[in-house]
C-alpha cells in the first residue's frame, strides 16, 4: 500500500471532489482516480460513491477514513519526531491568505521557508474568513489569515489592524461628500460565504439590499468596480493604489479598522509542521512568543 495513494483517499473524501484534490496535493483529477481505483483493487472494496455531484464515502470508506488518517499522521510523525533541526522537517502545508500576496509579504515567506524548512511544500489559496474557518475546523488546509473574531476551537496570532475603505467606479456620480444613503442605494459587490466586511456593510447601511454579485476575491472585486458593476469594500492599500492608477475612486464615508490574525486549528498546534510554520509567521511579523 502506497502512502500517495491514502493521501489520495483523505484529501477527496474530506474535499468531494477530484478536481479540488488534485489542485490540493499539485496534481491531476486522473492521477487522483487512479490512485483511488489502485486503492480500491488493494483493499477489494468501494471507497466512494460516485455521481454528478461528486465523491462521497461509502459505508466502508467511511470506516477507513480515520485509520488511513492516523496511518499518515504516524509516518508523518515518525519522520519528523527523528529529525533535529526545523529545517529537516517535512511534508505539506496549506495556506488560506484573504489579502494580495505582497500585503501578506508572501515572496518572504516563501524564501525563509526555502532557507529554514526546505521540507515543507506550501499549498496556497484564498478564502474568505468565513470559509476558511471552516476549512481549519475540517482540516482541510493548515493555516489561514482571517478577520475579525476568532472562534474558540482556533488558535490565533495578532497580525495587525487593517484598514478597509470603499472603491467606486471611477466615473461614478458618488464622491467622498456624498450622504451614506445615497451609497446604500448604489450596487453593491460582496464577498460572501461570510465574511466580517458584508457584517460591517450591513450595519452600516441600515437600508442595504442584497447584493447581485459576491466574490471572495479582492482582485476579482477590484476588477469588478473598474469595470462599473458597483461599489465595495477593500483593503486600504490596495485601494489607493488603485485610485493613484485613476482605475477607481475611494470614498472614505464607511471607513473601518479590522484585526488580522494567522490562525491554526488548537488541537495541531503542536504538530511539527504547523509549529514549524506558526514560528516562521512569527518571524515574518516579527512577532514576540
Amino acid at each position: 500500500m502506497e502512502f500517495y495513494h491514502l493521501r489520495s483517499f483523505v484529501v477527496v473524501a474530506k474535499t468531494g471532489n477530484l478536481t479540488a484534490a488534485a489542485k490540493h496535493l499539485c496534481t491531476t483529477p486522473p492521477a487522483i482516480s487512479a490512485h483511488i481505483k489502485s486503492l480500491e483493487e488493494e483493499l477489494k472494496t468501494p471507497l466512494f460513491n460516485r455521481s454528478s455531484k461528486g465523491m462521497s464515502l461509502t459505508d466502508k470508506g467511511k470506516l477507513l477514513l480515520p485509520k488511513a488518517e492516523k496511518t499518515l499522521d504516524s509516518a508523518i510523525d515518525m519522520v519528523n519526531l527523528a529529525v533535529e533541526n526545523q529545517s529537516e522537517i517535512i511534508g505539506e502545508f496549506s495556506l488560506s491568505m484573504n489579502q494580495s500576496p505582497n500585503q501578506l509579504q508572501l515572496p518572504t515567506l516563501l524564501n525563509n521557508i526555502s532557507e529554514n524548512c526546505q521540507g515543507i511544500h506550501l499549498n496556497i489559496e484564498s478564502l474568505s474568513t468565513g470559509a476558511a474557518i471552516q476549512a481549519l475546523l475540517n482540516n482541510t488546509i493548515g493555516g489561514a489569515y482571517i478577520y475579525d473574531d476568532v472562534p474558540d476551537e482556533l488558535f490565533a496570532v495578532f497580525i495587525k489592524h487593517q484598514k478597509i475603505t470603499t472603491i467606486a467606479p471611477i466615473d461614478s456620480t458618488l464622491d467622498k461628500d456624498s450622504l451614506i444613503t445615497e451609497l446604500a442605494q448604489d450596487a453593491w459587490i460582496t464577498m460572501g460565504k461570510y465574511c466580517p466586511f458584508d457584517e460591517r456593510l450591513k450595519s452600516s447601511l441600515k437600508q442595504f439590499k442584497k447584493a447581485n454579485l459576491q466574490t471572495s476575491s479582492d482582485d476579482t472585486r477590484l476588477q469588478l468596480v473598474k469595470a462599473g458593476q458597483g461599489l465595495s469594500f477593500l483593503e486600504l492599500e490596495e485601494a489607493q493604489a488603485a485610485e493613484q492608477l485613476k482605475q477607481v475612486k475611494i470614498l472614505p464615508q464607511l471607513d473601518f479598522e479590522i484585526p488580522l490574525y494567522f490562525v491554526i486549528n488548537l488541537h495541531k498546534k503542536e504538530e511539527p509542521v504547523i509549529k514549524a510554520m506558526l514560528q516562521e509567521i512569527k518571524i515574518l511579523w516579527s512577532l514576540k512568543d
